[in-house]
């Protein structure tokens, strides 16, 4: 039996390794570890499985429902499911129309291709090549009856976080207890609830609450393990290995964590961005102790999850609900004075200006990039040979930088890659009216302080390394950078002779 890393699954797939090792976690997918190593890897059954994955959650299906469909050997639930989701979708716009469709057809197809129930065994070989087979079907219908771009903007729609608040957190008094390594945030939930029941802490303090912070860089990768807080009276005594925290509060912005909390960050990502009055707020110092900055990619991140009504968190015939909080700080438009960094040559070997910029918009043509859709390379060629290019410098300022701009967003990671997008920003564009008239794809991008690094395309350029060695930390909030910006409207593969310029969002 040939098998699959996790590293190829991915690729092939358009789906990242943590997404892989997600579904792993909830049950919906199972790898195995060969013997002479530890890694993942995938059999066909599973490759099929993952296939079918990508396409259910194209369709806007939640985790939680694909685990029934894939799941249950009665057609009719799966069909029951399909149609749920059409009712849910009639008071949608245009994109809640192109996804009913979309469903429809899936509805019928499954009808028509499982007349006979699968068999109780849903991971046998038959019964697996007999749903990916429907599935397969399915999605060639899609393609014939929609241009993929159409479900796209739909999914972009549909995936909007669409009840986040803002909240108010006071000053707290904190115990907080820390554990690192392999199951940190078990090790630290262990602990905080043998705290809370010998202190009889729910008796001394029935209104108490309780939070989690993860010491993660701004991709997710554990730079220090978890650490919980519970709060006390101002006047109780904190031992070892617990330590006495005051959090000082402030503003964040809050969305109940659903299936997966990368996307429910994202979301908030997004939400703050498109906001007119609130933007990320990346200082360290809500607390004290504060937190300090790490030396790593993206830096110290400050989200805190706030485990809702404690009383019944073990109670197993109770829903859970953990809130994802953002910190955020009330926005105004400041004054933009660009202003060139003394030796930045001589520190990282570009000339480097300072700014810091309002929030703003992107207007321009939009790419999701993964294994089935073209490099950037190719895509930059297809707006040279459709004319989109065309549209942008038509309505570019003279000396406006047109953008390509590398980024996750959540609709992006809902379908399984990232996004590429050639824009101008829309202080920029002489007439955004008239430009909105050929549907661009339309950006939000939150104030912050930027590095705006001049190269020649004769030179190799990495932002990431340059803005280090000037000592400054990517800001992961605006979920990318722009990069290969020339002031002639021009793209494509880097002419030696002509100097662009990258923008890099900073703490």
């Amino acid at each position: 039996m040939e098998y699959q890393s996790i590293g190829q699954v991915s690729k092939t797939h358009g789906i990242s390794a943590r997404m892989l090792r997600y579904y792993e976690q909830i049950g919906l997918l199972e790898s195995l570890r060969k013997e002479d190593n530890d890694y993942r890897a995938y059999d066909e059954a599973a490759v099929k499985r993952i296939q079918q994955i990508v396409l259910l959650r194209k369709l806007q299906i939640p985790v939680k429902k694909i685990r029934v469909i894939l799941g249950n050997p009665e057609t009719a639930a799966v069909i029951d499911i399909f149609k749920e989701n059409i009712a849910g979708l009639e008071q949608e716009i245009s994109a809640l129309t192109t996804i009913k469709t979309i469903l429809e057809g899936f509805v019928a197809e499954i009808e028509k291709l499982t007349a006979v129930r699968l068999s109780l065994d849903l991971l046998s070989e038959n019964s697996m090549q007999s749903l990916a087979e429907s599935l397969s079907l399915v999605q060639k219908n899609v393609k014939e009856t929609f241009n993929m771009s159409d479900l796209d903007r739909a999914a972009q729609v549909l995936g909007k976080l669409r009840d986040v608040r803002v909240v108010y957190l006071p000053p707290m008094t904190e115990a907080a207890i820390r554990r690192k390594g392999k199951y940190a945030q078990e090790k630290a939930w262990k602990a905080l609830n043998a705290f809370v029941e010998k202190h009889k802490l729910l008796e001394i303090k029935p209104d108490l609450r309780v939070f989690r912070f993860e010491y993660v860089n701004g991709v997710g990768k554990d730079c220090g393990g978890a650490e919980i807080w519970v709060t006390i009276p101002d006047d109780f005594k904190v031992a070892a290995p617990f330590v006495r925290k005051q959090f000082l509060g402030g503003h964040y912005a809050a969305h109940a964590i659903g299936e997966n909390i990368y996307e429910t960050t994202l979301g908030l990502q997004d939400w703050v961005n498109e906001s007119n009055e609130y933007r990320h707020d990346l200082s360290l110092d809500r607390c004290e102790p504060p937190i300090k900055e790490i030396d790593s990619f993206g830096g110290m991140r400050h989200d805190l999850e706030e485990v809702l009504n404690y009383y019944k968190y073990h109670n197993p015939r109770c829903e859970n609900q953990t809130d994802l909080l953002m910190p955020v700080k009330p926005y105004a438009p400041t004054e933009e004075v660009p202003a060139e960094l003394p030796g930045s040559k001589e520190k990282c070997g570009f000339k480097a200006s300072f700014v810091t910029k309002n929030k703003f918009r992107i207007i321009g043509f939009s790419h999701l990039m993964n294994s089935d859709t073209s490099s950037t390379d190719a895509f930059e060629e297809e707006l040279k040979a459709d004319g989109r290019l065309e549209l942008l410098n038509k309505y570019r300022k003279p000396g406006a930088l047109i953008l390509c701009f590398g980024s996750i967003d959540l609709d992006s990671q809902l379908q399984g890659g990232w996004r590429y997008t050639v824009c101008l920003a829309e202080p920029d564009i002489t007439d955004a009216r008239a430009l909105m008239e050929h549907e661009p794809y339309v950006g939000a991008i939150d104030a912050s302080n930027w590095l705006i690094f001049e190269y020649t395309g004769d030179r190799d350029f990495d932002d990431h390394a340059a803005g280090s060695k000037l000592g400054y930390t990517w800001n992961g909030c605006i979920s990318g950078t722009f990069s290969k910006a020339a002031p002639e409207g021009k793209i494509g593969k880097p002419d030696p002779g002509a100097t662009y310029y990258s923008w890099y969002p900073v703490k």
